[in-house]
Parts: C-alpha cells; sequence; structure tokens
C-alpha cells in the first residue's frame, strides 16, 4: 500500500504530482459557490479535497468517504475537525443529504465490473445531491493503457447521465485524457 511507503503525501494515492491532483481540486470546485454547504468527498484518501479547500478559505461542512481504513484515519488525524468515514460506497452512500458530492479519480483502477458500479453510483450521487455532482475520470483517450487503469469515455458518460439529469456537462479543458463531468440538480 502506497500510504505506508509515502505516509501522508500525494504520492499515497498515486497521483503523477502534487499539481495535477490540484488541478483536478481546482475543476471539481469549479461546479459551484461551495462556500457554507455541506460537501461529501467520495473517495477522500488523506482528506486532501478538504485541506484544498480550507487553503482557498472555502468554508464547507465536509464528510469525506474512503474505502481504506487506514486511509481514513490518518485523514482524521490531520484534520480532525471534520469527519471521515470508513465506507465502500459502491455498497451505498446511506442516507445523509448533501449539496455537493465531489469526487476525485477514485474510480480510476480497474476493479472488474467498473462501467456498471461506476452508474449505478452515479444515480446514486446525484440523488443524494441537492445542488450537484463533480467526478473525474480518466478518459480513452490517453494512449498508455496501462491495465491498471479503467479509461472511461467521456461522452458515453454524458450520454448515461443525461438519462437521469437534464443538465450535464463535459470538462475536458485542464488536463490531457482526463475529464470532469458535472451533473447539476438545476441550472
Amino acid at each position: 500500500m502506497h500510504v505506508r511507503l509515502y505516509g501522508n503525501d500525494w504520492r499515497a494515492l498515486g497521483w503523477q504530482s502534487r499539481g495535477t491532483q490540484v488541478q483536478r481540486f481546482e475543476v471539481l470546485a469549479d461546479i459551484g459557490a461551495l462556500s457554507e454547504t455541506r460537501v461529501l468527498d467520495v473517495g477522500c484518501g488523506l482528506g486532501d479535497l478538504y485541506g484544498y479547500l480550507c487553503a482557498r478559505h472555502i468554508w464547507v461542512t465536509y464528510t469525506g468517504y474512503d474505502l481504506v481504513p487506514e486511509m481514513v484515519e490518518r485523514a482524521r488525524r490531520r484534520y480532525p475537525e471534520t469527519r471521515f468515514v470508513v465506507r465502500d460506497v459502491l455498497q451505498g452512500l446511506g442516507d445523509e443529504p448533501f449539496d455537493y458530492i465531489l469526487s476525485s479519480g477514485a474510480f480510476n483502477i480497474d476493479f472488474g465490473d467498473n462501467l456498471p458500479a461506476i452508474q449505478r453510483l452515479l444515480h446514486e450521487m446525484y440523488d443524494a445531491c441537492t445542488r450537484g455532482v463533480a467526478i473525474n475520470f480518466l478518459s480513452i483517450t490517453d494512449p498508455r493503457r496501462d491495465p491498471i487503469f479503467y479509461l472511461y469515455d467521456p461522452h458515453a458518460m454524458q450520454a448515461f447521465c443525461q438519462t437521469f439529469c437534464p443538465h450535464v456537462q463535459v470538462r475536458q479543458d485542464y488536463l490531457p485524457n482526463d475529464f470532469t463531468l458535472y451533473l447539476y440538480r438545476e441550472t
């Protein structure tokens, strides 16, 4: 596990660089006015998104979900003022409502049935938010084709989301081979 090797560092999460992690966070935060809202971070890792928001004085009521107990424990130690929960979101998000649900890179590893699992989760994320969902993925445009990663088709993902969300946008203007979906409750 990378967290044992790198500790509370962006490399523990498998990011290419701290800079690319921050670029993804910037795009996620562009979904709307996050200040003074309830935000769920799906696949929160070490809580870096929360740290990013705080550093920019974007004060939110934050909850982070992650599957890995060691990550959650480290996030709790780093940011004891907020809430981190061990949860397998593929088994459900629970009943708590959030204004925004954000997710950065949590579903890029190929776990076998990515597409149907993520489609179910996207629908559930949309149902659990009052304002919007922002989630990023690796794109099929990536020429590297590393078998550890699952690459998503941005147009197919947008078309799927439009079956239940009337206001879907795709951002592909920030990193090559990466895209972010915005699902809005209202325009």
